[in-house]
């Protein structure tokens, strides 16, 4: 049988079509008068994003872009403008106090929305102190498309059924045998990274430490 690692690299550079599940797809109703490039309006309208991974697609129905990035500091203005307006995609995760996933009007770039940083004031004051310097920004990178969007997220949702099937050790193990499990997990993680930063050469530069790299790295292993 093919090894799993194998799996992952074929996985990584299989046709986009061939990984969407009808069963498991939501498209918006209508991007009519959605200003993003034509790639990113066809793969939101041909393939959607999947319903049952981190994300939760809940796609706007207004033809104007309904969220404004809250610029609070200098790594929100790094990435958005005053100017900028977005398409709302949905939840990154699956509650309230995840990011909205905004999409860019005019270049499609792809970002997390928070309506305010998160930072040592918003956790339990018994955790203040231990999370002093939290910053979580109101805006953070997602995708440089739309279309880049879609593809990893249909994408990752085909890997994270690869990642099932790493069996861990039975408890009392033999040391060898749990170091080996870890450093498999950690190879399957980079094929998968590595994968993500070729279809989206933006990741690239920080590839772990993007919402992508911690979705790998909490969901693989």
């Amino acid at each position: 049988m093919t090894s799993i690692e194998d799996r992952l690299a074929a996985l990584m550079t299989a046709p986009p079509a061939g990984l969407v599940d009808p069963g498991h797809q939501i498209r918006p109703a209508s991007v009519r008068g959605w200003r993003l490039p034509e790639s990113d309006l066809r793969a939101l309208t041909d393939w959607g994003l999947p319903d049952d991974v981190l994300m939760t697609p809940s796609f706007q129905t207004e033809a104007e872009p309904t969220l404004v990035p809250n610029l609070a500091g200098p790594r929100e203005r790094e990435l958005a403008t005053a100017d900028d307006r977005f398409y709302d995609l949905g939840l990154w995760g699956n509650d309230d106090l995840t990011p909205r996933m905004g999409a860019v009007r005019g270049d499609g770039r792809v970002l997390a929305i928070l309506p305010a940083p998160i930072t040592a004031a918003d956790v339990a004051p018994a955790l203040r102190e231990s999370y002093a310097d939290l910053y979580l920004p109101a805006v953070s990178f997602i995708s440089s498309s739309v279309a880049r969007f879609v593809d990893l997220s249909w994408r990752w949702r085909a890997a994270r059924s690869l990642f099932a099937e790493l069996t861990e050790p039975p408890l009392g193990c033999p040391q060898e045998e749990f170091d080996a499990y870890l450093d498999r997990c950690d190879d399957c993680e980079r094929i998968v990274l590595r994968g993500f930063a070729r279809i989206d050469p933006a990741l690239r530069s920080d590839t772990p430490h993007t919402l992508w790299g911690g979705l790998v790295r909490d969901r693989g292993c």
